[in-house]
């Protein structure tokens, strides 16, 4: 699934392309996905200029010059965006939604059918963005910050690194590779937090995100970029989906399930 820096790989490159252009036509070819697509509100953005384009947690933001218009395109799990020009479009079986500009079409494609796309006109109130918690690249998000909100909290550190109402967009892999490099043991509790490895866990939760950023993102199976690209912070991993640790190289990577999800470690460098 597409976490914080593949669609912000995304976002730019739409930011690249979109940015004070037109839609010339809406089509959508299949409605269906997570939530169906509102065919009707996609039409009154016809003859509309998008004035920029940005990223909130998971979601790209397509905001329009006329008042209060803005389309959320969430990625969900196999979600593609994609261009092409008009004269060599091919229609292809997953393709949900065409939005055309003058000289190209921009294309999503989702095959599994859990992304989604939505017009609203205040995101303080709109259900998927109005609860989402603090960027983890912002200045807000700190040591002080995430040890306050751990206290009591029963459940795993791992579990909430990526809880969204805490903070947004730390993935399975991510979480993985920042609670390692954190020395950190992925089923700790939250509330063991202290303030010195709350501040090394956010220190490595923000290293961890920029790298990934800069190198487009992570494929492990499918994930491309808007040009078709892999992401290359794939070569870069520590620990996720290794045999052996990095530093104690004779040592096994371990793997456990942590809220159905696989969560490497090293029992040296991460003790409990």
């Amino acid at each position: 699934m597409p976490e914080l820096p593949e669609v912000e790989t995304i976002m730019s490159l739409v930011k690249r392309r979109l940015t004070n252009k037109k839609i010339i036509k809406t089509k959508v070819l299949n409605a269906k996905l997570r939530w169906p697509i509102e065919t009707r509100k996609l039409r009154n953005l016809e003859n509309e200029t998008i004035k920029s384009v940005s990223r909130r947690g998971k979601y790209i933001l397509l905001e329009f010059e006329i008042e209060k218009a803005i389309l959320i395109i969430h990625l969900g799990m196999t979600g593609v965006i994609s261009f092409t020009n008009q004269e060599e479009y091919k229609r292809h079986k997953h393709d949900h939604l065409l939005l055309f500009f003058d000289s190209f079409i921009f294309i999503f494609n989702d095959v599994r059918k859990f992304g989604s796309i939505h017009i609203t006109q205040d995101l303080s109130e709109m259900f998927l963005i109005k609860n989402l918690g603090i960027e983890p690249l912002s200045k807000k998000f700190d040591g002080k910050y995430l040890l306050q909100l751990s206290k009591n909290k029963s459940c795993s550190i791992k579990e909430f690194i990526m809880n969204q109402k805490i903070v947004v967009g730390i993935g399975n892999i991510y979480a993985t590779e920042a609670l390692f490099l954190s020395k950190i043991h992925p089923s700790m509790q939250a509330k063991r937090l202290n303030l010195s490895k709350s501040k090394s866990l956010v220190s490595n939760i923000k290293f961890i995100l920029q790298k990934a950023i800069k190198l487009g993102g992570t494929t492990i199976k499918d994930y491309v970029n808007a040009e078709g690209k892999p992401g290359y912070f794939t070569q870069e991993l520590n620990i996720y989906q290794k045999k052996n640790c990095p530093i104690h190289k004779n040592n096994a990577v371990r793997n456990i399930k942590i809220s159905g999800r696989s969560s490497f470690f090293c029992d040296i460098c991460q003790k409990k």
